[in-house]
């Protein structure tokens, strides 16, 4: 089994004095980048991101706030803190300490397998970005992001990827609504190229991914709209679709990790 790895480089000067809250896992190289940005949650940016072949953004959708009276306003402070979202993913994630279908499942995509190790998640995790599109904290698991909440999504994303280095994203979630979101955003961005937009074969009875590749800054980025892993979600089906458009580890075999 994988051990975390020390402390990066670029951590915090505090974490020289204290243990590093996030194990090894982290780069924080981009931190000033992502409070230049005024991202409302940092990213969480794997520490082996960078050295990645494939360097890839999963895009998750939203963040909620659940409890409600008393606590609410404890609670909304707490996860509206700009290091939210990466305790959520070291805990959610790597850690695997909850059920989290919106990891789980993808996990399981990625490896072709219904129970990936730690080594494994300790492999996928640390190679790339997690971020979520809506900005904008949100209440009961009921509220969807609005069409206004998934423009302002992508205007940030779009500053993201090119300060990060960005080739691949996968995007949770294939709604129609989403990807014109995007493409409403790109009409005042003339600096971004839009190269390809393409629908994709169906997925099960009716779930249509969506293939759309941009050009920002001079570089390539593929962009692969899946279904949303925490709902109904043929983890076989999607692994092989995302492997056919060439994205993350490729076949089960390269991602494994010997004796872990």
């Amino acid at each position: 089994m994988l051990t975390a790895p020390s402390p990066p480089p670029n951590a915090p000067l505090a974490s020289a004095l204290a243990p590093d809250p996030f194990k090894g896992y982290l780069d924080y190289s981009f931190d000033p980048v992502f409070k230049d940005l005024r991202l409302g949650w940092f990213p969480w940016v794997g520490s082996g991101f960078s050295a990645s072949a494939c360097r890839t953004i999963i895009l998750g959708e939203s963040i909620y706030l659940y409890k409600t009276a008393a606590g609410l306003e404890k609670d909304r402070a707490r996860i509206e803190a700009p290091d939210s979202l990466r305790k959520r993913h070291l805990t959610h994630g790597i850690e695997a300490k909850f059920k989290s279908r919106y990891v789980r499942n993808f996990e399981r995509a990625v490896f072709q397998k219904v129970k990936p190790n730690r080594g494994e998640r300790e492999k996928l995790w640390t190679e790339v970005i997690y971020h979520n599109l809506a900005p904008k904290l949100l209440g009961e698991l009921s509220h969807r992001p609005t069409y206004e909440h998934y423009q302002d999504g992508w205007r940030a994303f779009l500053k993201l990827v090119p300060a990060v280095g960005a080739t691949h994203c996968i995007a949770y979630g294939h709604e129609k609504v989403k990807v014109r979101a995007l493409l409403s955003v790109l009409k005042d961005h003339p600096e971004v190229e839009l190269l390809e937009k393409l629908s994709l074969p169906v997925v099960g009875r009716k779930a249509v991914p969506v293939a759309v590749s941009l050009r920002i800054a001079s570089q390539q980025l593929d962009i692969l709209f899946i279904g949303h892993p925490s709902r109904a979600f043929s983890w076989k089906k999607w692994g092989a679709v995302m492997r056919e458009q060439g994205m993350l580890l490729g076949p089960p075999a390269a991602a494994a990790v010997p004796g872990a």
